[in-house]
């Protein structure tokens, strides 16, 4: 009897397992993540206000909105014509980094913990070093920003190149982060930092269009 059971559910599981790919079940699920992640331009920019106002940012810089789980939030701005790729991400909190933390020497640290948490690429970096410290004039706030070098841990003939700039900001009560984060955190802050990162192969970065991304952001009556 319990085998005739374990058959019957086996067939049970492959009539939905089939129902579902006749159905075009995946290619629902493709268009369900698809509308996340690359939204309408326009619906972009509104849900993902608290970054700042994206709206002028060039149309060179394809936007895209990435799933994470957890404390923090991404957006990924790929400079089309170069393939560079830069990561606008909401760290949930303005204690694991913030501005003020860019004109002090806590930085240094901050930025190999940060480095180590907030993965924007799947291979890790060693030996990180400051190269350059400096501010952003943004449309409405000034945004600090370093510049480091960095080797590949698995690679470490290999260096890298990149930039690291934070702001802070209000976050939208209205936007995607009240719907996601508040179920995630119901004691989120109202503010929180957002860091701007960028790293490629050193003779390929370029903090040209890492800078030109920042200074489109407007935070004209933003907080």
């Amino acid at each position: 009897m319990g085998c005739l059971k374990g058959i019957f559910r086996l067939i049970v599981f492959a009539v939905i397992i089939a129902g579902f790919f006749y159905l075009d079940g995946p290619g629902f699920i493709k268009e369900k993540i698809d509308g996340y992640t690359s939204p309408e331009r326009n619906i972009f920019v509104q849900q993902e206000k608290d970054f700042g106002n994206l709206a002028a940012v060039p149309a060179d810089y394809i936007f895209q909105r990435s799933i994470t789980i957890g404390k923090y939030r991404k957006i990924l701005a790929t400079h089309k014509p170069s393939g560079q790729k830069i990561s606008l991400i909401d760290i949930g909190d303005t204690t694991t980094l913030n501005q003020a933390d860019f004109y002090t020497t806590k930085i240094d640290l901050k930025l190999y913990q940060l480095l180590d948490t907030v993965k924007n690429s799947p291979l890790e970096v060693k030996n990180i070093e400051i190269a350059e410290r400096g501010t952003i004039l943004a449309k409405g706030k000034i945004v600090p920003y370093v510049n480091f070098t960095a080797k590949l841990k698995i690679l470490p003939l290999i260096k890298i190149s990149g930039t690291i700039a934070a702001y802070n900001t209000k976050n939208a009560d209205d936007g995607i982060v009240t719907r996601i984060s508040n179920v995630i955190n119901q004691n989120k802050e109202d503010t929180s930092t957002k860091i701007v990162l960028s790293m490629r192969l050193s003779g390929n970065y370029s903090f040209e269009t890492t800078q030109n991304l920042i200074k489109s952001i407007s935070f004209i009556g933003i907080n």
